[in-house]
């Protein structure tokens, strides 16, 4: 890809209008929540959010997932 870096930086990133498009309403709202207050999602949202991040690297021509957490 050619272009300024500026222009490139964030462009394959799962942010909020791509969470609009793969997330329902509900899953949104809480995973915004959690993002905000730091509180913990339902097991149910956390396997849609998981769900919705890989339909969405797939369409971005990944090949390749993991679903890595990290302890705090």
């Amino acid at each position: 890809e050619k272009g300024r870096r500026s222009e490139l930086f964030g462009m394959n990133v799962f942010n909020e209008h791509k969470m609009l498009q793969y997330l329902t309403k509900d899953a949104l709202e809480s995973l915004k929540g959690a993002m905000v207050s730091g509180s913990k999602i339902d097991r149910k949202i956390a396997d849609q959010v998981a769900e919705a991040i890989k339909g969405w690297a797939i369409t971005m021509g990944a090949t390749h997932y993991t679903h890595w957490f990290q302890p705090l």
